[in-house]
């Protein structure tokens, strides 16, 4: 979409956090709550990139990180950032990961839970009171599940065919990741139960979805015409907030990370 039609549709375009225009500050500036993602953004890899720790600290209490992670949990990737010169409180995160356990436990309580994710998720999850089992589950939560074997993708399948429901933390294919190579993300695993199984039925909970803008808009208190949103993409940061009658900010590209490459 040409910039001009973009700038028309209340969507601001602007090269990174780092190179923010005028026309955007008076937006951020001007704005009751500030949300922003991460990857691509904020940080590459979890490594932080320009201008971040200098955006961070001039927004304050008004950021809250609304990220497709689902990886971690919001005190460990606080401390992942902090440790690298990203001050960002544990409570100004809203990460799908989390977001999807939580969402999974209020449905439906003590479920028999499969879960393809993190160490982390699972942790959460069982400190969520849900019981995670390896077969005949109620529900099957699927987050970035980088250890997952095919075992382990053969036994969601059964269990998905056999009538469980199927959460899915987000519908990311990939992410950017250091030098902007792509990072395989929970919608690329979406997209193989979905090959397999065909028109398979499922509850997404990360961005685009209007579940994570609205806990975010909770923890602030604002209204979402009073909120603005900062994403690099366009499918899922920007037309999830403008959806909700947020304003937004397109990123076009993010900067190399500061400091020497991490993982993850």
């Amino acid at each position: 979409m040409p910039k001009s039609a973009e700038r028309s549709s209340r969507t601001l375009v602007e090269a990174s956090v780092a190179e923010l225009s005028a026309r955007a500050w008076r937006l951020i500036d001007g704005a009751q709550a500030v949300m922003a993602d991460l990857d691509g953004c904020l940080a590459a890899d979890n490594q932080p990139l320009p201008g971040a720790a200098e955006f961070v600290a001039r927004v304050g209490a008004r950021l809250v990180v609304a990220s497709n992670n689902s990886t971690h949990t919001a005190t460990e990737l606080a401390a992942l950032l902090a440790s690298r010169g990203l001050s960002i409180a544990p409570r100004q995160f809203v990460l799908a990961g989390e977001l999807a356990v939580g969402e999974v436990a209020r449905q439906w309580p003590e479920a028999r839970l499969m879960l393809l994710g993190s160490p982390a998720m699972r942790d959460a999850a069982r400190a969520a009171g849900l019981r995670l089992v390896s077969g005949e589950p109620d529900v099957v939560l699927v987050a970035r599940a980088l250890q997952a074997t095919v075992a382990d993708l053969q036994d969601a399948v059964a269990a998905l065919h056999h009538g469980a429901r199927l959460v899915v933390a987000n519908p990311d294919l990939s992410h950017p990741g250091e030098n902007g190579l792509p990072r395989i993300e929970t919608g690329a695993l979406l997209t193989l139960l979905r090959a397999v199984l065909p028109g398979l039925p499922a509850q997404v909970v990360g961005k685009p979805e209007p579940t994570m803008f609205r806990a975010a808009l909770a923890m602030t208190g604002a209204d979402a015409g009073r909120a603005v949103m900062l994403g690099d993409n366009p499918t899922t940061d920007v037309a999830g907030a403008r959806r909700i009658g947020m304003q937004t900010i397109r990123l076009r590209a993010a900067a190399a990370p500061e400091g020497p490459p991490n993982t993850p």
